[in-house]
């Protein structure tokens, strides 16, 4: 599959294009486009579907238009692009498959030949320009969400004409490009670089006078239009062409594997000769993996500011890629100068140090700076200033003198913290990606493929086997992507097999230890590399990043200050220190949308943690970080049972790390106020979402010794109950249920609520609607006694689904409608969702049209509400609702979407009644072999509750029919294959069924 963006929208398959006519469909694929390989949320697809103003039942809406656009993708290649990636969406697909991507590839990788290539620069170039049919994104170009890549994509696109004008110059090509170069300024008459070019075409073309007054036009038309003089550069091109130096003409390429020098046809000439000589950039002993965007990133940096400082943790490859970017990029100047400090002790000595490298010579009566000022003001130069962190205070006045003074000169910065000047470009580079453009984890991945590098290097034998690969990716994700850390765990292939390497590579950061020489420089151990940065902190600083090492999965700004102050450290100091930590590469801000958040790499986070284990303060900050998250789970617990639940899941979603860690430290130290506090608070949330860990909180919670006295007790075994009843564990959540009820003296008592609940659902799951009434009946009781509305909602929720299933339908509705009240006093998603739900259970066989707008409604509020339990049951509903009275081609395609939903989150009870509906829309469609086996199937289900009711009525008549159908010899044979069935193969078999039937199915 081909998509082109450069022009017009288009996909393209082996069989010719594909047609994609709505123009919703249109503009959500271009805004996977630009978003291609990650993935893009629900919320983000809405606000630019719609323009930030979405429609009512957007969040459906949205869900169709995906499923159409996926079906319109799917029916050409025959497999799915378009992928359900929490919180939303991804489609997968390679940077080649689209032809922007080709593109770019093909622009940065003209970049890195040397420019005795010219030939082949200019073919890449042309090959990459000739894919553009008009403006990128062209229907969508003054979008929100694609203008940024449209206008991106331009400015590479105008880049790349200008490379290939250079190496056409190269080629001795000037008299033909004079007419293109000509066209090209006519179009883009700002634009400063084909203006220095068409000077040289037309100089090397004996036109010296009309070369001259390129220059007067353009000085002219800037001080015209924006009151600015030509810059430096052209300055210097004018008096070069005024004074016929003969670096301008025309010379041949030197063949390739000719020793290279660094030459450019615009080199002023010295003032006078160097008595040194500038260090060049340094050589590489290892391959360069991965950082192909972050290269192309930088090169257009520099390509647009004077001073680019690349930040990041220390290991990341800052070097490494300042190296690589030197010398992709040394054609555009006539020299480069690579200025190490990292050897530096003495902060005072980084001019000399710089004079050194550019062989500046102090004339009488100067200091050290105006001699490299000096030497810097004639010369056109990118100067390469590597390790500035240490000595920031005296490299940051220097580099702003020869930004201010030096106009021919460019930057380039590494350094774990911001240089702070003026007109600074930061470029933070991160941890080489753990996974593929696709999104999966592979030996394609830029950390495995280094540390498979590496690691062949010492062990040429290594045997990537599917083991070996899992353990990799242990390893590579364990080190957080960090290449440093990832090159010295692969160093230890050599006398280490990968087992052992992932088993000890969390127990001790010294095991990352690089060997002979290398071990003793500061990149020698991930240690020593850590220390380096530890030791540049302030004391507060660090006491701050100690106590931020608690976190897991990140934290906000409050949580920040809730943990991290005391003992010597203000609420009003966190702020100001945390931002020195993200300046100092020490902690990672997220993105700038939304609330801010704050991370740190794994390798960081044990690093602080050893410091405070060794300071005897980690036990002070653990509980101070599971108090603060057991205070947000009692806000959210709240929270989930209000009108804004949306905004609560996604809270505890995003601090699930954090409170599993919260979790497990206060089990540990059998805190049983907070392991409660935080298990109990966090029943809805699990209830709703089939958060099945959740549940084992909970669990390992109600065992703790203290446990069964405290007030939370109740609460979190109701919880408890309410999980195992979903696996399909009804005798042990009946016992929970029933321990609950004996616990409480008190008859009266609020406690007795999670009891009579779990023991009222139970005996709905089991048939026995007159007990689940019963039950029901006494917790409504207790929840107008004791004024908790929400409890009233889900006693009322009982009584209907206990008369409905009873087969008193008009019971059950009215139940329900009084359940719909409450739920509207709520105004809580899941509860209205659950009220609609329950209202068309009544009204599915008695008014099915009616039932199907409320199956409707309930699933897209528990929807918008992520309340997964809700939306599948009211699915279930709606398409057993379409097997009875729809078409079963729409019925089907519904059924495996909730089968493997409920397969995907170990969710029985409510798969075998799913399964239970299917027997019957295979029955109505002639599909009579697949039912009955499908049918033994549950029978026989390990985890399978026996059918009650109008079910139990409706799949003996199924038997009666299905027997009549098949024959006795048929009959028998579907028996034995169906009873012969695990539970996972039945719901295997239910898949291939609907796969066979939805082949063969009318959809109407």
């Amino acid at each position: 599959m081909d998509f082109r963006v450069l022009g017009s929208l288009e996909v393209v398959s082996g069989r010719g294009e594909v047609v994609i006519h709505s123009a919703q469909q249109r503009r959500l694929l271009a805004i996977f486009l630009v978003h291609a390989g990650a993935v893009v949320s629900a919320d983000h697809l809405t606000q630019e579907l719609w323009d930030e103003k979405p429609p009512r039942g957007a969040a459906q809406s949205l869900w169709t238009c995906v499923a159409r656009l996926r079906r319109s993708l799917a029916e050409t290649t025959g497999e799915s692009l378009l992928l359900t990636r929490p919180p939303g969406y991804l489609l997968q697909v390679e940077p080649d498959q689209i032809d922007a991507g080709r593109f770019e590839r093909l622009v940065v990788d003209s970049g890195c030949l040397a420019p005795e290539r010219a030939e082949s620069v200019e073919d890449m170039l042309s090959r990459a320009l000739a894919m553009w049919r008009g403006p990128a994104f062209a229907e969508f170009v003054d979008t929100t969400f694609a203008s940024a890549e449209a206008a991106r994509l331009e400015e590479l696109r105008l880049t790349a004409y200008e490379r290939r004008f250079d190496a056409e110059l190269a080629l001795g090509r000037h008299a033909k490009l004079i007419a293109d170069l000509h066209k090209f300024i006519t179009a883009h008459p700002l634009r400063e670089s084909p203006r220095a070019q068409l000077m040289l075409a037309l100089y090397r073309s004996g036109r010296q006078a009309e070369a001259l007054e390129v220059y007067q036009a353009y000085r002219r038309l800037l001080h015209t239009e924006l009151g600015l003089e030509p810059s430096a550069l052209l300055r210097t091109c004018q008096v070069q062409v005024l004074h016929q130096v003969a670096d301008l003409d025309w010379k041949p390429a030197r063949p390739t594997g000719a020793a290279p020098t660094r030459h450019s046809n615009m080199r002023p000439e010295p003032e006078s000769p160097r008595a040194g000589g500038w260090r060049a950039v340094p050589l590489e002993f290892t391959s360069f993996v991965g950082r192909l965007p972050e290269l192309a990133e930088v090169s257009n940096d520099l390509a647009s500011s004077r001073l680019v400082t690349l930040t990041g943790v220390g290991g990341v490859g800052k070097t490494r890629i300042a190296l690589r970017t030197a010398d992709m990029v040394s054609g555009r100047y006539p020299d480069v100068a690579w200025c190490e400090l990292a050897p530096l002790t003495d902060a005072s000595a980084v001019g000399s140090v710089l004079a050194m490298t550019l062989g500046a010579q102090r004339q009488p009566g100067t200091d050290t700076v105006e001699a490299v000022l000096a030497f810097l003001v004639p010369r056109r130069m990118l100067i390469v200033v590597d390790n500035c962190e240490h000595v920031l205070a005296d490299v940051r006045p220097l580099v702003e003198a020869i930004l201010s003074r030096c106009p021919g000169v460019v930057v380039l910065a590494t350094s774990r913290a911001p240089l702070g000047t003026t007109g600074e470009r930061i470029r933070r580079i991160p941890p080489l990606p753990l996974s593929c453009p696709g999104g999966t984890s592979g030996p394609e991945s830029p950390a495995v493929t280094l540390f498979l590098d590496r690691a062949r290097a010492v062990r040429p034998d290594l045997n990537l086997s599917d083991t070996n690969l899992g353990l990799i990716i242990d390893v590579c994700t364990r080190l957080d992507g960090l290449p440093l850390a990832i090159e010295l765990a692969a160093a230890r292939v050599r006398s280490m097999n990968l087992a052992d390497l992932a088993a000890r590579i969390t127990d001790t950061l010294d095991l990352l230890r690089g060997v002979g020489a290398s071990a003793r420089d500061r990149h020698g151990t991930m240690r020593a590399v850590l220390d380096w940065s530890y030791d540049l902190l302030s004391p507060a600083q660090r006491r701050l990043f100690d106590r931020l090492s608690v976190f897991a999965g990140g934290f906000d700004l409050a949580a920040a200050e809730n943990v991290g102050a005391g003992a010597g450290l203000g609420h009003d100091d966190v702020v100001d220190r945390l931002a020195d930590l993200v300046d100092a590469s020490m902690v990672i801000a997220g993105p700038t949308t939304g609330e801010s958040r704050y991370f740190l790499l794994e390798t960081l986070r044990r690093y602080g943690l050893r410091h405070l284990l060794d300071d005897g303060d980690v036990d002070t900050f653990r509980l101070a970080h599971a108090r603060y998250f057991a205070t947000q789970v009692e806000r959210a617990d709240r929270g989930l049972r209000g009108p804004d639940e949306d905004h609560w899941v996604d809270v505890v979603d995003r601090e699930l790390d954090n409170l599993r860690s919260a979790h497990r430290w206060a089990v540990e130290q059998n805190n049983v106020d907070l392991a409660l506090t935080i298990s109990g608070g966090l029943r809805y949330y699990a209830l709703y979402r089939f958060r099945d860990e959740v549940v084992s909180w909970g669990e390992a919670a109600i065992v703790l010794p203290g446990a069964v006295h405290h007030r939370l007790f109740a609460v979190t075994c109701g919880a408890v109950a309410e999980g195992l009843t979903a696996r399909g564990e009804l005798r042990r959540a009946d016992d929970l249920a029933h321990a609950i009820l004996d616990r409480a003296s008190d008859l009266d008592s609020v406690d007795r609520l999670p009891g009579l609940r779990v023991a009222g659902m139970v005996a709905l799951y089991q048939g026995r609607t007159d007990d689940g009434f019963g039950y029901h009946s006494e917790m409504l009781r207790l929840a107008r006694l004791n004024h908790t509305t929400y409890e009233m909602g889900m006693a009322l929720l009982g009584l209907a689904q206990s008369r409905t299933y009873g087969g008193d339908l008009r019971a059950g509705l009215a139940f329900a409608d009084e359940q719909l009240q409450v739920a509207r006093q709520l105004m809580n998603p899941s509860m209205l969702a659950l009220a609609l739900y329950d209202q068309a259970e009544a009204l599915s066989t008695i008014e099915p049209e009616t039932a199907h707008y409320r199956y409707e409604r309930a699933i897209d509020l528990a929807r918008s509400a992520g309340s997964t339990f809700v939306e599948g049951i009211a699915m279930v509903g709606l398409a057993s609702l379409l097997g009875r009275s729809g078409g079963p081609g729409t019925a089907l395609p519904q059924f495996r979407t909730i089968i493997d939903r409920w397969r995907d989150m170990g969710i029985w009870h409510h798969q075998w009644t799913t399964l239970r509906n299917l027997v019957h829309l295979l029955l109505r469609i002639g599909n009579g072999e697949d039912a009955a086996v499908l049918m033994y199937a549950i029978e026989t289900g390990r985890t399978a509750a026996d059918a009650f009711g109008t079910d139990a009525e409706r799949m003996a008549e199924a038997t009666r029919t299905l027997r009549a159908m098949l024959g006795e010899p048929g009959w028998s044979a579907a028996v034995a294959r169906g009873t012969a069935f695990t539970d996972d193969e039945a719901v295997a078999f239910a898949c291939d069924a609907i796969n066979r039937a939805t082949g063969s199915t009318p959809s109407g």
